[in-house]
């Protein structure tokens, strides 16, 4: 399986950390970046070509559902993918694999 490449925006940083320490030491995935805000997930997004975004639950709660259209709009490419407190990990795991095979 190729690498995916992955930003993970948070608003929290320890959610933030903590996804990233999720996802630390999965050979199928590469966190390119981390953001903590809208400004900064548009930034590294206009720098960097991620096959996914992972929105971490925070980040979702603080921003409208406008934000996903902004960033279909803006990254067509880009390919969204929630995560919601509940998740586990093999969950988040597949929601990204499930993602970058689309």
């Amino acid at each position: 399986m190729k690498e995916i490449s992955i930003i993970i925006a948070e608003s929290s940083d320890i959610m933030l950390n903590g996804i990233s320490a999720l996802l630390d030491g999965r050979p199928e995935i590469f966190v390119s970046g981390k953001a903590n805000g809208f400004n900064a997930l548009f930034q590294l997004l206009e720098k960097q070509s991620p096959e996914v975004v992972l929105l971490g639950p925070i980040f979702s709660e603080k921003y409208p559902p406008e934000l996903k259209e902004d960033i279909k709009r803006s990254f067509p490419s880009v390919r969204l993918v929630e995560m919601d407190l509940k998740d586990e990990r093999n969950s988040v795991i597949e929601k990204i694999i499930k993602a970058a095979s689309h």
